[in-house]
């Protein structure tokens, strides 16, 4: 890069942040050396903010108006914070210990997750509510993409924190003006707080101020209770709050794990993660059995059958009985709390449930490796019937079930549907956009598949091949169905146990 290139660079990172105060600090601090060479500049700008920083967050500090009535100042805590954060290394021979993919994913999922729930707690407007759901479920899809990314990240912690502030920070505005003066001023000083943290990513080489676990367990107190715990602390145990916040309703009926795997516990654990813990496995509590006892009977049959090429004229027609019932099923518990599709969209949600499962796993929970039966699960952890992630949803449903019963699977998978198709693809009018209907299970498959920003990736003419290629064959399947072909997903099938 040339030394113009360079200093064009540098001057849009700082664009870039210049909404908050602190980016305007720092972009006056460049305008006055404008025409230096990129090293000068560089060296200059370091010195200023590196002096200006601490007098900004100091002044921040002033204002009784945005301080809690009791307790330490949220501006001092924070600046202080930010000061620590960016003093270099005592030794660079000894550099700080980083953070793993793993550890970040997790940490900002879990910090991620408090201020979403907090804040959507506070509002009583179901869409404001699921404006949140949609920054909380991006971020932990961020959190699987970093994942499955092999390329090497130094600071995983500040990708993921500056992937997901541009989402959160616009909805807690929001919401701080919606609420009494008193309830907002946590609010704002988290805002301004993650906003001042922002900006000095634009410039954390000359700075060194870092995005770290501290940094976020005080951003997350400022906003949450004392003797909330470790804003932190991350598991995977079922979270009914969670659900009836964002309009799921009471827990899924508690899943009976299929005597195949003789334990209640996953065959495996995906490498490199800390997944499965023993609150995962708590039992989740009880909800009305939505789910006739004869569909419950054929659910328990299924879910200990692992079927060969013989057994598909008779295994087929059952799998097939039991997504048709749990597809019903899901429209009438929907319906029952609120949240229906109008009834000419149900055939095509039906549709829509039985094409995801053949795309998603050949329309089996289970298969046979290395001498043992194990749930169907990606390289990066979807798990089951319909691929489900524990990671993107962890609290809404429980682990376990997920991972040993093909039933609790389907229903969880059918009811993720529900909500993209409802709430997304209906929602955001995908079906006018294209004037054609299949568009919306296109478009609702496409945020199942890819999470929320990639509801109308199908429609895109410069589209990654795979992503492509994906799109293409779930269409070809969901139209087989639509056209009462769906037996043909015993084309998969290549063998026993293992999918083609």
């Amino acid at each position: 890069m040339t030394a113009a290139g360079a200093d064009a660079a540098w001057d849009e990172r700082i664009a870039a942040a210049a909404g908050s105060a602190a980016a305007r600090v720092a972009a006056a601090a460049l305008g006055t050396v404008a025409g230096s060479g990129w090293r000068r500049a560089r060296r200059w700008t370091a010195r200023v903010f590196g002096f200006v920083l601490p007098l900004f967050l100091a002044s921040l500090a002033t204002p009784a108006a945005l301080a809690r009535d009791s307790g330490p100042n949220p501006w001092e805590v924070v600046g202080e914070l930010l000061r620590q954060s960016g003093k270099p290394a005592a030794d660079p021979r000894r550099p700080r210990a980083t953070v793993s993919k793993v550890e970040a994913a997790e940490l900002w999922d879990a910090f991620l997750t408090r201020i979403v729930k907090h804040a959507a707690g506070e509002s009583e407007d179901a869409a404001r509510r699921q404006q949140f759901l949609l920054v909380l479920l991006s971020g932990r899809y961020d959190g699987v993409a970093l994942l499955a990314s092999e390329a090497p990240l130094p600071e995983p912690l500040r990708e993921l924190f500056l992937l997901s502030w541009d989402r959160l920070a616009p909805e807690l505005r929001q919401l701080a003006k919606e609420l009494d003066s008193q309830a907002a001023k946590s609010l704002r000083a988290l805002v301004e707080a993650g906003d001042a943290l922002r900006a000095a990513q634009a410039l954390s080489e000359a700075i060194g101020v870092q995005v770290t676990p501290q940094v976020l367990r005080e951003l997350a107190r400022l906003v949450l209770p004392a003797g909330a715990g470790d804003p932190l602390a991350y598991d995977l145990a079922l979270d009914p709050d969670l659900r009836l916040l964002f309009g799921f309703g009471p827990p899924l009926p508690a899943a009976q794990p299929s005597r195949l795997l003789r334990s209640s516990l996953p065959a495996a654990t995906p490498a490199g993660g800390s997944w499965f813990i023993a609150s995962a496995f708590a039992a989740p509590l009880p909800a009305p059995l939505l789910i006739d006892p004869e569909t419950a009977a054929l659910a328990q049959r299924l879910n200990d059958w692992l079927p060969t090429r013989s057994d598909l004229p008779a295994y087929l027609p059952a799998m097939r009985t039991l997504l048709q019932r749990t597809a019903d099923a899901t429209l009438q518990q929907r319906e029952s709390i609120g949240r229906p599709i109008e009834a000419r969209f149900n055939d095509l949600y039906r549709d829509l449930v039985l094409a995801t499962a053949w795309q998603e796993s050949c329309w089996r929970q289970f298969v046979r490796r290395k001498g043992k039966v194990q749930p169907i699960q990606s390289g990066i952890g979807a798990v089951g019937l319909m691929q489900v992630y524990p990671r993107v949803w962890r609290g809404f449903y429980d682990v376990a079930g997920l991972h040993g019963d093909v039933g609790y699977n389907g229903r969880a998978g059918a009811e993720i549907l529900h909500h993209y198709l409802r709430d997304y693809a209906l929602a955001r009018s995908e079906a006018a956009a294209t004037a054609d209907a299949d568009d919306l299970a296109r478009a609702t498959y496409a945020v199942y598949n890819g999470g929320p920003g990639h509801l109308n990736r199908y429609r895109q003419p410069r589209q990654r091949a795979d992503l492509r290629e994906i799109d293409s064959s779930f269409l070809q399947k969901y139209l087989a169905v639509r056209e009462g072909k769906e037996l043909e997903v015993g084309k998969c099938f290549s063998g026993a146990g293992s999918l083609r």
